[in-house]
């Protein structure tokens, strides 16, 4: 009776994974030190620490027909702060792909991702970082398949509506002088003044009309060792909430061309009205390569931004210039050791540039 309980037990132990075969469990880990030669920060000059995990659960199930749903789930912990990225749930077949939930869009998932040449996860030299749209909730997807090599998408985001409210408004007079006969009296003469309106600040700066409040066109063409992406944004003025009414586009285009071992990555794009604002373009182009060469792969990337947002998020006079070199050396298939150098010529005036270096472990599983 002991055995039969015992060979069950075991049976059952080792039948447990078929059940959990359809899910899969991904990521990686990495910790890096950075120092940077920027004196202004409080932790200028000294070493930082930057960590980083990447957890992300995939599901998948075959519904017959060739037909399969999957659903994923991918959350990030930077520096100890826990954040969630893309949960989105979907469907594939022989028609292509329909994803719904919280995920990047193409223009950053799939164009200016192919900026990214560098080992590093701390440091970056990244296109578009003032007005990407990054991940957005609401969103639904659809991607063909390829057709001889191209393939096309499309999607919309529908953003938590919410609207303006009409707020508080209060009128009061600021008083300029106050004199009588010359000298201060307990009864003072009002001589001057104006009046000053102030109204409460929205309570929500989205739009509570709209159905999709961005929506994203993509066409990709792959053949052999060419890869071509380019992608179209257009956010709706209204859930930008600014008065003067103008839609964000963006509009970026990427390639990737394989030889042998070294990878060469090249991105452009441009951005009218950005934030709603139509003082605010900006347009950047990218450059970079990867080499495999034994145990180490080498990135080198160069960057440059034009920006002419006169709030100076980004810079107001010569382009923003950025360059950075990397070395990944791979102990195993998963595990490496990474170091990258970075360097920022900051185009806005009185503004330092900035030099930073990282070295660090990483583990993929």
């Amino acid at each position: 009776m002991k055995k039969t309980i015992l060979a069950a037990s075991v049976a059952a132990l080792v039948a447990a994974p078929a059940a959990f075969a359809d899910v899969k469990i991904s990521g990686n880990v990495i910790q890096e030190f950075v120092s940077d030669s920027d004196d202004t920060g409080t932790k200028a000059d000294g070493l930082e620490s930057k960590a980083a995990v990447d957890l992300v659960f995939s599901v998948s199930e075959d519904l017959g027909n060739g037909l399969t749903a999957f659903a994923k789930i991918h959350n990030l912990i930077d520096n100890g702060s826990d954040g969630q990225a893309d949960s989105v749930v979907g469907l594939k077949g022989d028609f292509g792909t329909i994803v719904a939930g919280r995920m990047e869009d193409f223009s950053e998932s799939k164009v200016s991702a192919l900026a990214a040449t560098d080992s590093s996860d701390a440091l970056s030299i990244e296109t578009n970082r003032t007005y990407k749209t990054g991940r957005s909730e609401g969103g639904l997807a659809y991607v063909s398949p390829s057709f001889n090599g191209l393939t096309f998408g499309v999607a919309g985001y529908a953003l938590a509506n919410g609207g303006k409210t009409s707020g508080t408004v209060t009128t009061i007079t600021t008083i300029t002088s106050l004199v009588s006969g010359g000298v201060t009296t307990p009864n003072p003469v009002i001589v001057s003044g104006s009046t000053a309106t102030i109204t409460a600040a929205d309570t929500n700066n989205l739009n509570a009309t709209a159905n999709f409040d961005a929506t994203d066109i993509m066409l990709e063409y792959a053949n052999g060792p060419l890869l071509v992406r380019v992608a179209r944004e257009n956010i709706d003025a209204n859930a930008l909430n600014q008065t003067e009414n103008v839609d964000q586009t963006t509009v970026t285009i990427g390639a990737s061309y394989k030889m042998g071992d070294i990878t060469m990555n090249a991105v452009h794009y441009d951005v009218d009205n950005g934030k709603g604002k139509a003082a605010n373009q900006a347009d950047g182009w990218f450059v970079g390569a990867k080499m495999a060469m034994g145990a180490n792969t080498f990135g080198i990337g160069y960057s440059e931004e034009t920006d002419t947002d006169t709030s100076g998020n980004v810079e107001t006079g010569a382009d923003d210039k950025n360059y950075m070199i990397s070395v990944d050396h791979a102990l195993s298939k998963r595990t490496s050791i990474t170091a990258a150098f970075e360097s920022n010529d900051d185009g806005t005036a009185g503004t330092a540039d900035n030099d930073r270096w990282a070295v660090g472990i990483k583990h993929v599983f």
